[in-house]
């Protein structure tokens, strides 16, 4: 994800905008974006900076991040001298805080761009939430299902898109066919919390390609409340001061063994599913045919390590889940921090979860100092095969644990985003507990 003019502090207020090849005889492209200006009533002709280069069938660019408003989104053929003017060009209102996706589709003859927009908000506990996308020629009225559960899409025109639905989490068997193509099924598995695009294409040797693309992920369990990350000072005793925490000269010498691996967001996340198509009256095995899978990236590690410079943070990562109540527990240790296992890996898709303690019986633990953090200050998360995710602060939030905000801590997300949470306020001894939490946001860099 890269942002056309947004500091990392104002990247809340962003609108997000991606585009989707589905014109299965246009070769590739370049797409680029740029503001139009205030009052015009036509979109621009003039190349702003490049979205993507090389865009082709069947694919979808990273995402954008824009200021809100009006913008031209400009497509050339792949290559071109920006002098040359574009194939086509759309006006898209970006507005804030909202996702969408622009379409190149239809045949080279018809070709068009549409502006669909994305729902990114989290499911339903339990499930997934799935749009499917019409870009197989072959099929001018495309159907798709869950076998035993909803229809993605009935009669979807080739270049449309679908109305988003709800699906149970877990393995699931879907069903394309429709415009007299015989009905074939594809394997899936969809976890819950994620947000998920199903791309049906045309294959070049015959028959479909069905390409899941996941558009955002969330935790699969969202806790309930807040966190309980410290233990107050000791009764009497003077506020400790802040103790030094060892920083390693380098990340990667103080990662330990691997962890536990994390959950995978969408079991065929970035496959192309390829199943082979036949019309009514062939046989029934070329009519399933064989399923392929291409193959998949190389899944994020667990995490081992939190390192934040700036405010002294060195320490290790251990997994961490829910209690009785479905609260966040952090780690027994106080030098110990927390990743919620129930929720995406930092540095994967989606808001990954850190948690730790802010002292224990009078002395700073894991997470003392995180509340001072600045917008724009650095947090490395080295994972157990050598890597380390880079983050960058986005905003630092002291609320009431009685008032936690679950929504915007663990709603899904389209990129890589990091969340750590400790105890902050006042220290209420009649109940053991402090009032608030500090709750850092912090987005890949």
């Amino acid at each position: 994800m890269w942002s056309l003019g947004m500091p990392p502090a104002a990247a809340e207020e962003a609108g997000r905008l991606r585009v989707a090849h589905l014109s299965p005889d246009t070769p590739a492209v370049d797409v680029a974006v740029a503001p139009v200006a205030p009052g015009s009533g036509e979109p621009l002709t003039h190349p702003g900076p490049d979205l993507v280069a090389g865009l082709s069938y069947g694919t979808v660019s990273d995402v954008v991040e824009l200021v809100p408003g009006a913008y031209a989104v400009s497509v050339r053929a792949a290559g071109s001298e920006r002098t040359v003017p574009p194939v086509l060009s759309a006006r898209v209102e970006v507005a804030a805080g909202a996702a969408g996706t622009v379409t190149l589709g239809g045949r080279f003859a018809d070709l068009a761009l549409h502006s669909l927009t994305d729902d990114l908000s989290a499911p339903p506990p339990g499930s997934a939430r799935v749009r499917v996308l019409a870009a197989a020629a072959e099929i001018p009225a495309l159907d798709v299902a869950v076998r035993g559960g909803p229809s993605l899409a009935t009669g979807l025109p080739f270049g449309a898109g679908g109305e988003a639905r709800t699906v149970p989490a877990g393995a699931a068997t879907l069903t394309v066919g429709g415009g007299g193509v015989a009905a074939a099924e594809v394997p899936m598995s969809f976890v819950a919390g994620s947000v998920v695009t199903l791309i049906v294409l045309d294959r070049p040797e015959g028959g479909l390609t069905v390409r899941p693309v996941l558009d955002a992920a969330g935790p699969s369990v969202v806790p309930a409340g807040g966190v309980e990350a410290g233990t107050g000072p000791l009764p009497g005793a003077a506020p400790a001061l802040p103790l030094a925490l060892p920083l390693a000269t380098a990340l990667v010498a103080v990662l330990g063994a691997a962890g536990r691996r994390g959950r995978v967001v969408l079991a065929v996340t970035g496959l192309a599913v390829t199943v082979g198509f036949s019309t009514p009256g062939t046989s029934a095995h070329a009519t399933t045919g064989p399923v392929v899978l291409a193959p998949a990236p190389q899944q994020q590690t667990a995490p081992v390590r939190v390192l934040i410079p700036s405010v002294g943070v060195d320490a290790p990562l251990t997994g961490a889940g829910l209690d009785a109540s479905g609260a966040l527990v952090p780690p027994a240790d106080p030098a110990t921090a927390g990743w919620y296992t129930g929720g995406p890996v930092p540095g994967g898709t989606g808001p990954a979860v850190l948690a730790g303690h802010v002292d224990w019986a009078g002395s700073p633990a894991a997470f003392a100092g995180i509340a001072d953090l600045d917008p724009g200050e650095e947090v490395l998360v080295g994972r157990a095969d050598g890597s380390t995710a880079r983050f960058t602060v986005t905003r630092v939030v002291h609320r009431a644990k009685s008032d936690f905000p679950a929504a915007e801590v663990y709603a899904p997300t389209s990129g890589a985003e990091l969340r750590l949470i400790t105890c902050g306020g006042a220290f209420d001894r009649s109940r053991g507990s402090y009032e608030d939490n500090v709750i850092v946001f912090a987005r890949a860099r």
